[in-house]
């Protein structure tokens, strides 16, 4: 069970993500048929994280790879990581990172080799 709760947690956030939707407990745990406890019960014990604190981490990651592959707006990120507002999504994204999305596009790019035919000056 616990790589089939992981693989419909991953599904359900895919979905969240492609939907523009903010990943909840509640609403997943309804689509799995468990209770909120129960769903947040089993997946901290399997995993040894909470489940809310999972999700969000995720929404961040997903944010992560859209600034470094993408030359997508940060508000636009943000709403496809499932943010309903720039601002609730500059929140998030400084508290789990320590930098604001622009600020880390702005180190990654510095950091990342340079791709394809493009030269390395900014």
């Amino acid at each position: 069970m616990p790589s089939d709760l992981r693989h419909s947690v991953d599904q359900y956030l895919r979905l969240c993500f492609s939907s523009e939707e903010t990943p909840r407990v509640s609403e997943l745990a309804a689509l799995l048929d468990m209770t909120r406890e129960r769903l947040s019960r089993d997946f901290a014990i399997a995993y040894g994280v909470a489940l809310s604190a999972y999700l969000k981490h995720r929404q961040i990651r997903h944010a992560q790879r859209l600034l470094e592959v993408s030359e997508l707006t940060t508000t636009r990120i943000g709403y496809l990581c499932g943010y309903g507002t720039r601002r609730t999504f500059y929140r998030a994204f400084r508290r789990d990172t320590g930098l604001s999305p622009d600020e880390y596009r702005r180190a990654r790019a510095r950091n990342v080799p340079s791709r394809g035919g493009r030269s390395g000056a900014s």
